[in-house]
């Protein structure tokens, strides 16, 4: 498979838990939400709204609400900048999760394209969000009731170097035509 920009991008990029005390420009968050903005949506209803934190008061309030969903809260804490994604459900009530979803997988695209780093926090409280964090979060950034928050995401410089990764070969996870035990047979790889 020929290399490409987009496709090295997507191979290195890493959720970050720690973060260093370097500011994130303004420019960067303006790119980053520009990415954010060009995500898909079904019949491209653009559900979306983004809420960014960078007050440290605030962002240790995120922090402390999202210490019962995740082991990483405290890259709230360490990063400068906190985007936190919400949806319109009423805009499109069977797909807003997707939409939220690919929203945030551009923004963390983005944060590494400009040489940042990000983490993806899942919120999304479920059919009632009540008593959830997705709830404390809508109440503490002032989300409108109409809105489901879907995700987090700390934005800044990591404080050490992501580390490699790896992916189950193509072969074990592509089925042709229909779903099947049997293990594809390697095709001609398709230039990218």
């Amino acid at each position: 498979m020929r290399e490409n920009e987009l496709l090295r991008v997507i191979r290195e990029r890493r959720s970050t838990l720690r973060f260093a005390e370097r500011p994130v420009s303004e420019d960067s968050v303006e790119a980053i939400l520009e990415a954010a903005r060009w995500a898909p949506s079904y019949i491209n209803s653009q559900p979306w709204e983004f809420v960014v934190v960078r007050s440290p008061q605030v962002r240790a309030q995120v922090a402390d609400i999202l210490r019962r969903l995740t082991i990483s809260w405290q890259a709230f804490l360490e990063a400068p900048v906190v985007i936190v994604i919400a949806v319109n459900a009423e805009v499109d009530p069977r797909h807003f999760l997707e939409d939220g979803a690919a929203a945030a997988q551009n923004i963390g695209l983005m944060a590494h394209a400009l040489g940042l780093a990000t983490l993806w926090v899942g919120v999304f409280g479920g059919p009632d969000a009540h008593g959830t964090p997705e709830a404390e979060l809508r109440d503490l950034l002032r989300v409108p009731r109409a809105l489901r928050i879907v995700s987090a995401m700390p934005i800044g410089t990591a404080a050490e170097a992501g580390g490699s990764a790896t992916r189950r070969p193509l072969a074990e996870m592509v089925h042709e035509d229909v779903f099947s035990t049997r293990r594809r047979r390697r095709r001609r790889q398709v230039e990218v």
